[in-house]
């Protein structure tokens, strides 16, 4: 029962805590092969594993590559403001853009700029591990920023019928207007002027 405890509490291992671990083995790295031969590890990225399979993928997200937190499509179908599932997890982050994929699945990385990176980020459990995820005005606002030729409130609407996204759910107001300042194109700007007009913010 001890050592099962204790394998709850290292649901994620990187290679100091497996040193630590393995103190008393001579061959680490022999030992760390015959452990994922056997699936008693899985590999997320080089020198990270995860204990077990049963693992929220977006639990893993922000361990894999970071800083980052859950956005974008991922965010958005958590939030049940599009009705699509998912089929990769897909993160924010300040450093550059990055993929990987590994038993738990596709990861990807998308950059957003520094001044807009803490807004709207909020902290749950999953898998009993706690992950970063955006809120739903952040996850909408990392989205539309990625695109491309806004000229006006009625491309947004056009976006937003195309992604499906649910209306329902109203936007803060603040992270909406942090976003529209600090991003760099005007789609964010023509949401926030949509959101406002329909009385959709907080």
């Amino acid at each position: 029962m001890e050592e099962q405890s204790n394998r709850d509490q290292d649901l994620l291992l990187d290679a100091v805590r497996m040193r630590h671990l393995m103190h008393d083995v001579s061959d680490v790295r022999g030992k760390v092969a015959r452990m994922l031969n056997s699936g008693e590890l899985i590999q997320l990225r080089r020198g990270l594993y995860a204990n077990r399979p049963n693992i929220d993928a977006r639990c893993l997200a922000g361990a894999i590559y970071g800083p980052s937190y859950v956005s974008f499509e991922t965010a958005l179908a958590w939030h049940e403001m599009i009705p699509e599932s998912v089929i990769e997890c897909i993160s924010a982050t300040t450093k550059r853009a990055a993929n990987f994929e590994n038993a738990f699945g596709r990861f990807r990385y998308r950059h957003v700029p520094d001044e807009v990176y803490p807004v709207g980020i909020q902290r749950v459990t999953e898998s009993d591990l706690p992950f970063l995820i955006a809120s739903p005005t952040k996850a909408l606002c990392d989205r539309i920023g990625l695109e491309a030729g806004f000229r006006s409130m009625a491309d947004v609407a056009r976006w937003l019928e195309g992604m499906r996204v649910d209306l329902e759910t109203s936007l803060d107001k603040a992270e909406l207007a942090s976003c529209a300042a600090n991003y760099g194109g005007p789609a964010i700007r023509f949401l926030q002027q949509f959101m406002l007009k329909k009385g959709l913010v907080k």
